[in-house]
């Protein structure tokens, strides 16, 4: 009898270490999925560079797994949410960060809400899906606008003169800054804590590109058509909302596409042109170190560039580990922006 409880006891304490071992193997380690749009060039390529690093520093870590998903359009990206959701479990272990493409991919982000699988935002900020995020990540894109307006005003930019806005696309990153542009000249928003002194009744003398899909040759092709009418030629004042839509326009007053005689009168006039993201194009035309647009460039009353640094994704990926670790997140993290010029470029940053 003796024998058989302490055969009993033995196989008790054996049983122990393998039903636990058992239960670790069971349990799964959560998953993050960073979606991004696929690195071509200038901020959004920066964003999948980021967002690599991102992916390699959790996976080096060890507590969760990380997979970055790039996508060459809104409807790759919907299919990768809705694989997502389609493998999902049930069980907790997915996480999704992400760059929308465009407002778009809406009611695929829908599908992740109704799964309940946590997801973060990080620039495209849609709107109606906002509420449901554990955090969306963005810079104040009302003032990014505000400040382009700001600058031009402060530049000599009054009412009635030619100006031409380069718009990004439909998500709020785009119309958010073409709103804080025209509200700050109608007197509705100030910028660094101050209203334009002259308040604007008509905003009919600016020209609104309409979505440029933030490519820099879409910038280029738009400003081309626009200055095929001589009367432009008198246009002194540019706002882009991507550091592409400095370089676009550049580009073409490169070419052979604007008439020369339309090209001399507009540069003669010399204009002031903002763009936003921090690219190291365009700071280096800022500090003087570029080796490109060198005949053009000297024209210009003024180059500025509004921060907007693509590094936020790596923000997004963290408030989304964050919440796995059961921190605290901030569900409207929004951060403020600033003006960059040739005077203080060589406080800031930039990316390839």
């Amino acid at each position: 009898m003796k024998k058989i409880v302490i055969a009993l006891v033995l196989m008790v304490l054996i049983a122990i270490p393998c039903f636990a071992q058992g239960s670790a193997e069971a349990s799964s380690v959560k998953t993050i999925y960073v979606l991004t749009p696929a690195p071509d060039h200038g901020w959004t390529g920066a964003i999948g560079v980021f967002a690599k690093e991102k992916v390699d520093e959790i996976n080096a870590a060890g507590k969760y797994k990380a997979v970055h998903l790039t996508s060459n359009s809104a409807t790759e990206q919907i299919a990768q949410i809705e694989d997502i959701v389609a493998n999902y479990k049930g069980d907790g272990s997915v996480g999704v960060a992400m760059l929308p493409q465009d407002s778009t991919v809406e009611n695929a982000i829908l599908q992740l809400v109704n799964a309940k699988i946590p997801f973060t935002e990080a620039d495209r900020i849609i709107p109606s899906i906002a509420p449901y995020a554990v955090s969306n990540i963005k810079y104040d894109n009302v003032e990014i606008g505000a400040a382009a307006a700001s600058y031009l005003v402060q530049n000599g930019m009054k009412e009635g003169d030619l100006c031409v806005v380069f718009e990004g696309d439909n998500s709020s990153a785009g119309t958010d800054r073409t709103d804080g542009f025209k509200k700050y000249l109608l007197g509705q928003y100030e910028y660094a804590g101050k209203k334009i002194g002259k308040v604007w009744k008509s905003l009919d003398s600016v020209t609104f590109s309409g979505v440029l899909g933030w490519s820099q040759s879409n910038a280029k092709q738009f400003f081309e058509t626009y200055m095929s009418d001589a009367s432009h030629a008198k246009t002194k004042y540019l706002a882009g909302w991507d550091d592409g839509y400095i370089l676009g326009p550049l580009d073409a007053l490169e070419g052979s596409a604007i008439d020369e005689s339309i090209k001399k009168a507009f540069l003669e006039n010399h204009p002031f042109i903002t763009g936003c993201g921090g690219a190291k194009a365009v700071y280096s035309i800022l500090d003087g170190t570029s080796t490109s647009y060198t005949d053009i460039t000297p024209y210009f009353g003024g180059i500025m560039s509004v921060t907007y640094p693509p590094a936020m994704i790596q923000d997004t990926v963290q408030a989304l580990v964050d919440y796995f670790d059961g921190k605290s997140v901030v569900l409207d993290n929004t951060q403020s922006a600033q003006i960059v010029t040739s005077a203080n470029v060589a406080n800031f940053p930039s990316f390839e």
